[in-house]
């Protein structure tokens, strides 16, 4: 292993010099010589403002703001996707390009076998990055000549754009279709709702502001109020016919007939002329007799007068009870009526439910309808073309001085490396600190060299 310090390492170097001087040239032309041979290599870029916060067109809300990094990724992998280059070769009709069927050597290869490879070569000089804390994307493209990389870059900005809006307008287009097959089965099951509550109505004669169940209603009631009443008084009449078969003319006082109320009257004053007669005169005075024939006359009468107002009593007992069998008759068939009107329209509230359901379904179908129509017919998009490509005058590759410099490094880098190898192959000795290694003695004084001897050394 070779022993040194700084200044034998140095005095190796100069002593080695033209191994590196050589080497270091010869990369030096190398990569001159490389440089020079190989392909120029043009670069065209196009820039491209990609609005991460917008505005829906149709309903004029703002939309959320995106996030920015993702989004602007996925829109970089849309531009190097094969659906984008495929339109750009077509637009461009690269496939019959004679200077790409040249490069790509496409000559002996059909229009598939062409379009592969124009896939490759698209894909590899392709490139889209977003600009960092921006909305702006650049699309990039390197190819031989400039012309052809600057109308390459553009073509994909423009291709870009138009799948980002089909990207758009397809699922609404889908989605209209679809909503207009479910908007025509809305619309027949309206149809058919509102025919169904039309033929329920006409069935059951019900007419749109009917309130015949408010007015059958009230006359339930009132048939109510008149059964009632009509049973009071046949109570009524049967207990005061009770009364006057019970008691006889006894009943008299609780009778509310005048001329009844008279007669007994009129019979308790004869009575009691009577009764005085019979302890004044006795029972054979004329006076007692002719008093005696007041009070049976008087008794005559008011029996005439009870059996009278018993028999009304009975013939209204009778004709009440004949009224209540026909208001119960009546009461029966009217709620019979009411329940049915009940049940119609209950059953007309829900045909009308149903009919509103319906009608608002349809409705929501047909607001969407229009919608996803309108969205469908969009033809704008929230990218635009911020600067587009121009022809690049100055090629970006190969670089001449950035080659040359690395060609530099690499020469240096070798040429110290060969010459401390051969170094160590052809061992010298290069000084005082080699020469006390060698021999394992210090040297005490040393005699410098001449120039001449020197130069006739090297």
């Amino acid at each position: 292993m070779i022993a040194m310090n700084l200044d034998t390492l140095i005095r190796i170097l100069l002593a080695r010099k033209k191994v590196i001087i050589y080497i270091t040239g010869g990369a030096f032309i190398l990569a001159a010589a490389i440089t020079i041979m190989l392909p120029k290599i043009y670069t065209a870029s196009t820039d491209l403002l990609v609005d991460t916060k917008g505005q829906d067109l149709i309903s004029g809300q703002n939309l959320p703001t995106r996030i920015m990094t993702g989004y602007l990724g996925t829109q970089a992998d849309i531009i190097l996707s094969h659906n984008v280059a495929e339109k750009v070769i077509d637009q461009l009709n690269l496939t019959q390009d004679p200077s790409l069927v040249r490069q790509l050597r496409l000559e002996d290869k059909n229009d598939e076998g062409r379009r592969l490879a124009l896939f490759g070569y698209l894909g590899k000089n392709l490139s889209a990055l977003p600009k960092r804390e921006s909305s702006v994307l650049t699309i990039s493209f390197k190819a031989r000549n400039p012309e052809l990389a600057a109308r390459i870059a553009n073509t994909f900005a423009r291709a870009y754009i138009q799948t980002n809006l089909e990207m758009r307008i397809e699922p609404a287009k889908q989605m209209t279709q679809w909503f207009d097959q479910q908007l025509a089965q809305l619309r027949n099951a309206l149809i058919e709702k509102q025919n169904s509550l039309s033929a329920y109505q006409e069935e059951h004669s019900i007419l749109v502001s009917d309130d015949r169940l408010d007015i059958e209603s009230a006359k339930l009631s009132e048939l109510s109020s008149m059964l009632m009443a009509v049973q009071s008084e046949r109570v009524n009449n049967k207990n005061r016919s009770d009364l006057i078969a019970s008691s006889g003319r006894n009943a008299a006082p609780s009778l509310d007939n005048p001329q009844v109320q008279k007669l007994y009257n009129d019979l308790a004053q004869a009575e009691s002329r009577l009764n005085e007669l019979a302890s004044n005169v006795g029972v054979n005075h004329p006076q007692y007799r002719q008093t005696q024939g007041e009070v049976d006359s008087i008794k005559q009468q008011l029996n005439k007068a009870l059996d009278l107002i018993n028999g009304n009593l009975r013939s209204s007992i009778e004709l009440s009870q004949t009224r209540e069998t026909q208001l119960k008759n009546e009461l029966a068939a009217q709620k019979s009526r009411v329940l049915q009107l009940s049940r119609n329209r209950n059953e007309l509230t829900l045909l009308k439910q149903e009919v509103d359901s319906a009608q608002s379904a349809y409705n929501t179908a047909l607001s969407r309808t229009s919608q996803t129509h309108l969205e469908s017919q969009i033809a704008q998009t929230d990218i635009s073309v911020l600067d587009r490509a121009e022809t690049p005058t100055s090629p970006t590759s190969p670089k001449l001085f950035l080659n040359l410099l690395l060609a530099i490094f690499v020469g240096l880098l070798f040429g110290t490396s060969a010459a401390l190898c051969w170094e160590l192959w052809d061992r010298r000795i290069r000084g005082l600190y080699d020469l006390e290694k060698a021999i394992g003695i210090a040297v005490l004084a040393s005699i410098p060299m001449s120039h001449d001897a020197v130069q006739s050394k090297r």
